[in-house]
């Protein structure tokens, strides 16, 4: 979903606040993947840049803003620590999204430029998922889910 659209898409859901929505800019995305030694996916880019910075009411409880990338791979690894959890993480796993500090949301960087969308969370039995076929799809989901809440302004 390219920025344009994105944005677009959010204002029609009624999904801002008083506060502009902020992306990121290309040369942020770039120093973020040279740090990291890391190539973000497409789909995941066109997100940073319409609003890696300030998402309005989108993901509101989540840590997934631009400036926490880098700290959340190393708090997902603690969570799982913490929580005795015998599953790993892949080598090849971006952590994007911890919600609510038990919830983390990634996709690995080999599989493409839209890729699945994967979860563990806490207390879960079934490990690693599936939640997604394409952080596309997710992204369209969650701002669907957003849109329906009746926000107390």
């Amino acid at each position: 979903m390219r920025r344009e659209h994105l944005l677009k898409l959010l204002q029609e859901k009624e999904l801002y606040t008083d506060r502009p929505f902020d992306g990121c800019s290309e040369a942020e995305i770039k120093l973020l993947e040279q740090e990291m030694g890391v190539r973000l996916p497409e789909s995941y880019r066109h997100y940073l840049l319409a609003v890696g910075h300030y998402s309005g009411r989108l993901f509101q409880g989540t840590d997934m803003q631009f400036s926490q990338l880098k700290e959340l791979q190393d708090e997902a690894n603690e969570l799982l620590r913490e929580n005795n959890n015998p599953v790993v993480l892949p080598a090849s796993a971006f952590v994007f999204s911890i919600h609510q500090g038990y919830e983390i949301r990634f996709f690995n960087l080999d599989e493409g430029d839209n890729p699945p969308v994967m979860e563990w969370y806490e207390g879960s039995m079934k490990g690693i998922i599936k939640l997604y076929d394409s952080f596309e799809e997710f992204l369209a989901d969650l701002i669907y889910q957003h849109s329906v809440i009746k926000w107390l302004d």
